[in-house]
């Protein structure tokens, strides 16, 4: 996955910002021989529980986002998400939830700073899921 340096700078403010909680986003860009992304667009966590832990998307924002980038040329291909306080790797709730269709970015935040971030992928064949790290460049 390629992605454009001020949407991933947006994705760090975004994360820095709602520390110790975790954020959310969508990753909006084109997916043609290669996904590059164009754009981080900042969804409000709407979890009604522990927001340091788990984070929901507001339906009505995602579908504003997704037309949005549709005007525009562009579709969703992603999410972001930060994981205050651990690593960049989905938790077993992440890999219930994800969409095989998705790339994931997750971004480690610690002590409020940016401790790394990576991309995942989930695979499925048949009965079978696989989880898959993307290179990020």
């Amino acid at each position: 996955m390629k992605i454009v340096r001020d949407a991933l700078e947006k994705i760090f403010r975004h994360c820095i910002e709602e520390y110790p909680y975790e954020c959310c986003g969508l990753l909006v860009g084109i997916d043609s021989g290669g996904r590059t992304v164009h754009e981080a667009v900042r969804l409000s966590n709407i979890y009604q529980g522990d927001r340091r832990v788990r984070y929901a998307v507001d339906p009505i924002e995602y579908l504003r986002v997704e037309r949005w980038a549709e005007e525009n040329g562009m579709r969703v291909v992603g999410v972001y998400h930060s994981h205050p306080n651990v690593a960049a790797r989905p938790s077993s709730f992440d890999l219930e939830h994800f969409f095989p269709w998705y790339t994931y970015l997750i971004v480690s935040v610690v002590n409020g700073q940016v401790a790394e971030y990576r991309a995942w992928r989930l695979e499925t064949e048949e009965e079978t899921k696989k989880l898959v790290e993307e290179p990020i460049s």
